[in-house]
């Protein structure tokens, strides 16, 4: 079993490398859902989990940014068997139904073109919640990839570009990209999270609802 695991997770990072028409009769990654989603934790969040990294990705908020330029999605990462995980904005890529990749937004785009981040943060945000029992044990770590507009008491406004997560720690943050043109509601999407610490990367599977 676990070389057969081995073998779908090599093909779907050969996947990045090549055209995704290529890829589309790709088989869902042991133990997801018959409908091709990975596990859900909750009504918006789906997880991939491992052992050395689990990614958890909510749409509670993504689900309200239809119309607007770009949208965000709510993450969680945490280092299960690595020495140490880095991750930076590039680590993060996005794929649609069409096999259209997007990269992470910048700070710079989010703050000319996006007039959501403090309320997407202080308003849709749920993953602190879910999460709090499953990484218990764990120690989270301060990620802000994506900027905010105003200064909140007891939180950093600092954007950080890299976050080094030790063995058993973790992060929640948002992340934005670029809207689809064909919108978000009912589509399907892959996120893709790879580091120089990753044989390789790790993805999870959802659908905004």
């Amino acid at each position: 079993m676990k070389s057969l695991t081995r073998f779908v997770r090599v093909a779907a990072a050969l996947c990045l490398l090549v055209p995704l028409a290529g890829c589309a009769a790709r088989q869902p990654i042991t133990g997801q859902e018959t409908s091709g989603l990975d596990r859900k934790l909750s009504t918006f969040a789906y997880i991939e989990e491992g052992d050395l990294m689990t990614l958890i990705v909510d749409t509670k908020a993504t689900r309200y940014r239809e119309k607007t330029a770009y949208f965000p999605l709510e993450i969680a990462i945490a280092n299960n068997g690595l020495r140490q995980l880095a991750l930076t904005r590039e680590s993060f890529t996005l794929i649609d139904e069409e096999g259209n990749r997007y990269p992470a937004a910048s700070p710079k785009e989010l703050i000319e073109n996006y007039e959501f981040l403090d309320l997407d943060r202080d308003q849709l945000a749920e993953l602190e919640g879910i999460v709090f029992n499953k990484f218990a044990a764990f120690a989270r770590y301060p990620s802000m990839f994506s900027p905010t507009r105003n200064y909140s008491f007891g939180r950093s406004n600092i954007v950080r570009d890299l976050v080094s997560l030790p063995k058993f720690g973790y992060l929640l943050d948002f992340i934005y990209f670029p809207a689809p043109k064909d919108g978000l509601l009912g589509k399907r999407f892959d996120l893709f999270v790879d580091s120089a610490q990753l044989e390789d990367p790790v993805f999870v599977k959802f659908e905004v609802k």
